[in-house]
């Protein structure tokens, strides 16, 4: 590796979760470590001053931080983190004591290198000891290079939902791991969100961008992409295990959706050349490997 990239010295990682109201206690940091928020809100607080770090935000703190972190209070918190120390920094980036140490708002690649990271390192528990391959370190120079130069266009948003919005996607999420095919009404969610019908299309609409039914067949469609991709079962298979009855309808709705067929994103997949954008905010892509 030439002096101009990243060389790591360790990295060490994994995903966390916490009750609600938890804390962990006062602590002055010794190496490097990326902290990105996977569900909850997190209080930081960095020699003193008080830091909101919403769900979906990335956290990048230096050695000699004090720091501390609560929880949040009124559900469960779970996070991801990399933990890591740098022989040698790429000669373009700027001093470590000018890096940003929050970004609420990180660039949508973030959350799917932060996971592949995880999975690198989950699989070679001798890292901590030892310095990590190259094709690893390299993923992590993106990763912070990513921080480090957000973006100069919008980002997709990650955003703190009202408590009906969480209510709604939960019930989809739980239909989708259990019951697919189970024929989800507005009414039935609007009494799990614990709201009126037309309040929760409003809320879908201003925070989502598209109503409730319709969120719910997305992230269906979502889950098929995923499963395309990382899985060799038929589309017809596919299509059953994400609530569709009808493999016409499914590949139908698939190609409204992403202007290709299921079979075109197969072959996507599978030459490693980018997909079409996901419909859905980050947020709510559901988590297949996640």
């Amino acid at each position: 590796m030439s002096d101009n990239h990243l060389k790591l010295s360790y990295i060490y990682g994994g995903i966390v979760q916490y009750r609600a109201g938890q804390s962990l206690p006062p602590r002055t940091l010794n190496d490097y470590e990326l902290v990105l928020v996977l569900e909850g809100n997190i209080r930081y607080v960095l020699n003193g001053e008080s830091h909101l770090a919403k769900r979906g935000s990335l956290l990048l703190a230096r050695p000699g931080f004090h720091e501390h972190y609560t929880w949040d209070t009124k559900t469960t918190t779970r996070h991801a983190y990399l933990h890591f120390d740098m022989e040698r920094i790429p000669a373009d980036w700027p001093e470590p004591s000018s890096w940003p140490i929050i970004d609420q708002k990180p660039d949508p690649l973030v959350p799917h290198l932060f996971r592949h990271l995880n999975e690198r390192v989950s699989a070679h528990p001798q890292w901590p000891n030892t310095a990590p391959d190259l094709d690893t370190t390299r993923l992590i120079e993106s990763l912070i290079t990513l921080h480090l130069r957000p973006p100069s266009s919008p980002s997709l948003p990650s955003e703190t939902f009202p408590p009906a919005v969480y209510r709604a996607l939960n019930r989809m999420r739980e239909l989708l791991e259990t019951d697919p095919k189970y024929l989800l009404s507005l009414e039935e969610l609007s009494r799990s969100a614990h709201v009126s019908d037309k309040h929760l299309c409003r809320l879908f609409q201003e925070h989502i961008g598209q109503p409730p039914l319709k969120t719910f067949r997305l992230m269906k469609l979502q889950k098929a992409m995923s499963l395309l991709g990382r899985s060799s079962l038929s589309i017809q298979e596919i299509a059953n295990r994400c609530g569709f009855e009808n493999p016409l309808y499914f590949s139908r709705c698939f190609r409204q959706t992403y202007n290709i067929p299921p079979s075109e994103a197969r072959s996507l997949y599978l030459k490693k050349t980018p997909l079409p954008a996901n419909p859905l905010p980050t947020d709510i892509i559901p988590r297949i490997h996640w």
